[in-house]
């Protein structure tokens, strides 16, 4: 999962460092505007099909058919209230040209909702190969269409006609890749709204949380800057998001195995906290570290206002990382309610975090409120898993700090890094040399401060054995294999 994650996001990086040289920022900014009224309903109208079908039991036609016909209804109605929301949108952005995007938006909406819900399938059985080759020909599907638009028109238009057509041959290809045949059906409603509805109440606090900064500073500072901001928060979260999202999709599944072992849930919740806090913390020190020559390298000079929200949203993509995927053993124990709790108290921390924060220094302002929040977070999360979850608050500490630690060293080393010749305003070489120097210092440093940590601590378990034992396994099948 992690892989088809990464390849996924390696053509979405492709296609952003594409479109960032072929689009201009004010284009990224108008169909944010649309995306954030569009994702709101998304989420207002989840019904949790998915994760309903992979619990135990939903295993029928008619559990199948009524997640078919609740998906469709679900994007019939994000259309409608797409189409009826247009004006007001418009109006608040003061940007007329978002009414139009939303119209057609409200169509891709009704398209995506006809796909087969068959795919699940993929995940249920943990047939995690033909997710991967799934989820990778979408993307692919979607970055040939996109860039392919951006090339004819050289304008906001690409992205939403590459979407659209994106979406009709990611229909059909769900089609193509499993022989499942779903009717109409509301057999099973009761059952599947009956699990969904806390996690209904979760998934929209948590994207207001996601998305409160990006209206705020859409609405204080104008298309331009929320272009900029749009733009900073996918590259500063992909390198988080792209590692904890598919453990949270391979974790749900998994842990509804062995839910019944005490034990065994125990030490696969503590091994996933534990890599995903070593992973994401690692990239996101990293990309602070680098931000100034990530962004001249891969956007260009033009994206130069970009840099400080980087640095402070690469934080708030590490800490947020840790708070997703605590959220899955609390689903997994059915304590929904618990997730939603969480989300609605970040929300009432994170909104008048942003608005003070955006009055004092402009989206950076908003950048710095939404890290310090996501900062915060992560203990109280961890204080509902120890209560709701059964994992020990302690046993969730120790497995956080040592990453951290070790993070925090490597981004400070990094810093210091005498590279005088190579600062903002070089060359591209120059910059290009600072970015692989310091590159190479974080990759080399941080795996030696963190077997440095684990060895004083102890030894004690978590992803450092495990990561050691892979290594090690990996290297002797070396060692065995023929001779080329």
């Amino acid at each position: 999962m992690i892989a088809s994650r990464w390849a996924m996001r390696f053509v979405g990086l492709l296609s952003t460092i594409i479109l960032a040289r072929l689009l201009a920022p004010e284009d990224f900014g108008l169909i944010a505007m649309a995306l954030i009224a569009y994702g709101l309903l998304e989420t207002i109208s989840y019904a949790g099909v998915d994760l309903a079908l992979m619990r135990g039991g939903a295993d029928s036609r008619e559990h199948y058919d009524t997640a078919w016909t609740v998906q469709i209804l679900q994007g019939l109605f994000i259309a409608i209230c797409l189409a009826s929301a247009a004006p007001f949108v418009a109006g608040y952005f003061a940007e007329p040209r978002a009414m139009a995007v939303m119209w057609w938006i409200s169509v891709r909406a009704v398209i995506e909702s006809l796909g087969n819900i068959g795919v699940v399938a993929f995940r249920k059985e943990l047939d995690f190969a033909k997710e991967f080759r799934y989820l990778i020909y979408n993307k692919i599907i979607g970055f040939v269409t996109v860039v392919g638009a951006a090339l004819v028109l050289r304008n906001y238009w690409a992205l939403v006609i590459g979407s659209m057509v994106g979406a009709v041959m990611s229909v059909a290809l769900s089609y193509r890749m499993h022989p499942y045949r779903p009717r109409p059906s509301l057999a099973r409603i009761r059952e599947i709204w009956g699990f969904s509805q806390g996690l209904v109440v979760s998934r929209i606090g948590s994207y207001l949380n996601r998305r409160c900064d990006e209206f705020v500073v859409g609405g204080a500072a104008g298309t331009t800057a929320m272009g900029s901001y749009h733009v900073a928060t996918e590259l500063a979260t992909l390198p988080s998001n792209e590692l904890v999202m598919p453990i949270r999709r391979a974790m749900f599944p998994t842990l509804s195995k062995i839910a019944n072992e005490r034990e065994a849930f125990v030490a696969s919740v503590l091994s996933s906290f534990s890599a995903v806090a070593a992973m994401c913390l690692f990239t996101a020190f990293t990309l602070m570290s680098l931000a100034p020559e990530v962004v001249a390298v891969v956007l260009g000079g033009k994206w130069s206002d970009a840099v400080p929200l980087i640095r402070w949203l690469a934080v708030y993509g590490g800490f947020s990382a840790l708070v997703l995927v605590l959220e899955v053993p609390l689903w997994v124990a059915g304590r929904t309610d618990i997730t939603a709790r969480q989300a609605w108290l970040e929300l009432a921390a994170i909104v008048p975090a942003v608005l003070l924060g955006v009055q004092a220094w402009g989206a950076e302002g908003a950048a710095a409120a939404r890290a310090s929040v996501a900062v915060v977070m992560v203990p109280v999360m961890m204080g509902f898993t120890a209560r709701h979850g059964g994992v020990a608050f302690a046993r969730l500490a120790a497995a956080v700090s040592r990453p951290l630690a070790a993070a925090l060293a490597m981004a400070a080393a990094a810093h210091l890094l005498p590279l005088p010749g190579f600062a903002g305003g070089g060359t591209a070489v120059a910059t290009a040399v600072s970015l692989l120097a310091k590159g190479a210092l974080c990759v080399l440093l941080y795996p030696a401060l963190l077997l440095l940590l684990w060895r004083l601590a102890g030894r004690p378990p978590g992803f450092e054995p495990v990561a050691i034992d892979f290594v090690r396994a990996a290297w002797q099948r070396r060692l065995r294999s023929p001779a080329r």
